[in-house]
């Protein structure tokens, strides 16, 4: 019986997805003087996503806007040149997705695009310690992201689209924040909303722009009202990734 119920799980679960699709949202708010617009990301999307996101943001820097983004400042100059993570699992989300590149997204360096983030020596402080290795312990080879798109392109056509629909569903129910704070520490989250928050309360007499992951929207929302209870929405609409 219970076995029965798993297989319908996993049979159904591409319907699943498609009743919960992944929405980010893009959001207004204004304090009755100027105005917010925060697009939520996430870092592998269509390419007809990231173009209107870099339509949005090349029409917001010519209005005079100030552009914020996000993005960890390598100040410990830990350069990494291979495949990233998110590349090496894209196939797993979605077919034909692409990894986020600011540089597109952005467009050409100015006085107006604002990179509002932790360094990594910000973000390495703020995580706990690392356990004492156990030298008598015998030492697990770990399972690296390689093997595991190895097996994902190994597998038949039809559990591909399952996993793609698993991993689909996790996305849609976790990308709002309201699970990944109660999970994730303060220097992956409050750390950097507060510091957001902050940038855009200092810039006074100015419209800007955000282009932050999805979790963190509705939380710099909170950390805005919060200190200025004049804040409040004008817009928000969802927005397909993929």
């Amino acid at each position: 019986m219970i076995a029965g119920i798993g297989i319908g799980i996993v049979v159904t679960l591409p319907f699943i997805a498609s009743a919960l699709p992944l929405e980010l949202t893009r959001v207004t708010l204004t304090d009755g003087s100027r105005q917010v617009e925060m697009q939520g990301m996430i870092h592998i999307a269509s390419p007809e996503f990231y173009r209107d996101v870099a339509d949005l943001v090349a029409k917001r820097r010519t209005d005079g806007w100030l552009v914020f983004y996000e993005g960890v400042r390598d100040d410990l100059g830990r350069g990494n040149t291979e495949i990233h993570p998110y590349e090496m699992m894209a196939p797993a989300l979605g077919e034909g997705l692409v990894l986020q590149d600011n540089a597109k997204i952005l467009g050409l360096p100015g006085a107006d695009l604002r990179n509002v983030d932790v360094t990594l020596s910000e973000l390495l402080a703020g995580l706990p310690p690392l356990p004492s290795p156990d030298h008598d312990a015998p030492q697990e080879v770990p399972f690296t992201l390689a093997e595991a798109r190895e097996m994902f392109d190994a597998l038949p056509g039809w559990a591909q689209r399952r996993v793609r629909a698993a991993y689909q569903i996790l996305l849609a129910t976790t990308t709002s924040g309201r699970y990944a704070h109660q999970v994730l520490l303060p220097a992956i989250t409050t750390l950097r909303e507060q510091r957001v928050a902050r940038a855009i309360e200092d810039a006074q007499g100015v419209n800007v722009l955000v282009i932050y992951g999805q979790l963190h929207i509705n939380a710099i929302w909170a950390h805005l009202s919060a200190a200025d209870p004049a804040w409040h929405p004008l817009s928000t609409i969802s927005v397909r990734p993929f």
